[in-house]
């Protein structure tokens, strides 16, 4: 029996194009082609012998008229058609020239990047924006290195934050009421500013039986994310070290990883650093958003997104 004649691939350059207020650029499929009317990224059709980047340049300037100058990969997306197989690669642009004008016929607007008024959203795209739409800062707590210093740090952080922050509650060797008083601090200072805490699943272990009064998303370390023991609860996200805990990460269904580390850090002085290089390769692979890692700070939130991250994740640079 002659076997069935393997699928093609099409890459598709996705442009998710940032303004100075945060905005992102919308566009409304004319009429004439499939899903008209419904509201995408601009993008288009990687042709042969052009780069992804190569691909978004030229669609915005053929759709949109505007250049873009300054962007970096997001992350991969693929749906498998029954025609083809279908790669989305999603990149951030944070600069462009000109401004935008219909040369498709088609309606655009500037509009947040989980918008609550543009309607319907492309099948492949709605999905993703809750995704997209994550934090970009990521702090992870260290109460047992000195609580007065950490709830401090974090008190003053925390407040001066005009956007949702991830808060990682990660502690590995407090117990007993000493973890708790931790907790119980960090918790207050998550609902009152408004971000997003998340409980580490290895600081779980250590909380008792109370733990299972809580009704917190869960971080995955890396073992626990191997071993699949915590796929029964919320979990949103994973520490990753390699290609296999990435694809596993995705495979589980998380909204994120965390990757590193990527420079030389106090926490893990046996590590060898990844660099911004060895990041990029690996997160390269990733099919969801990733979080770099290790020995950074806020100041390097523009560096890691032109090397693919989504954010950076901290913990004494946190402040």
């Amino acid at each position: 029996m002659r076997s069935a004649t393997p699928k093609p691939r099409i890459d598709v350059a996705v442009a998710v194009v940032f303004n100075p207020q945060g905005e992102v650029l919308w566009g409304c499929r004319p009429a004439g082609k499939p899903y008209a009317g419904y509201w995408e990224f601009p993008g288009g059709k990687v042709e042969p012998n052009e780069t992804v980047w190569q691909a978004l340049v030229r669609e915005l300037q053929e759709e949109l008229g505007i250049l873009a100058t300054q962007g970096g990969p997001w992350f991969v997306i693929e749906h498998d058609y029954e025609h083809a197989n279908v790669r989305l690669h999603l990149y951030k642009v944070w600069s462009f020239e000109g401004a935008p004008k219909s040369l498709e016929k088609q309606d655009f607007q500037w509009a947040p990047l989980h918008p609550t008024d543009l309607s319907p959203i492309l099948p492949a795209t709605e999905p993703l924006l809750p995704k997209l739409a994550q934090p970009r800062l990521m702090a992870v707590s260290n109460y047992e290195e000195g609580f007065d210093a950490c709830a401090s740090r974090l008190s003053a952080a925390l407040a001066r934050q005009t956007s949702p922050v991830y808060v990682q509650f990660r502690e590995k060797h407090l117990v007993g009421e000493t973890l708790w008083l931790a907790f119980e601090h960090c918790h207050d200072l998550c609902v009152r500013y408004g971000h997003h805490l998340v409980l580490n699943s290895g600081t779980l272990g250590n909380m008792g039986s109370r733990a299972e009064q809580l009704d917190l998303p869960l971080h995955l370390t890396e073992s626990d994310l191997l071993s699949g023991a915590f796929r029964a609860k919320h979990c949103v996200g994973a520490s990753v070290h390699d290609a296999v805990s990435l694809k596993e990460a995705f495979d589980q269904g998380l909204d994120y990883a965390v990757l590193g580390a990527v420079k030389y850090t106090a926490t893990h002085p046996e590590k060898v650093a990844l660099g911004w290089q060895g990041f990029a390769e690996l997160s390269r692979s990733a099919r969801l958003p990733v979080f770099a890692i290790g020995g950074l700070s806020v100041d390097d939130l523009h560096e890691s997104a032109r090397h693919g991250a989504h954010g950076v994740a901290m913990m004494r640079q946190f402040q």
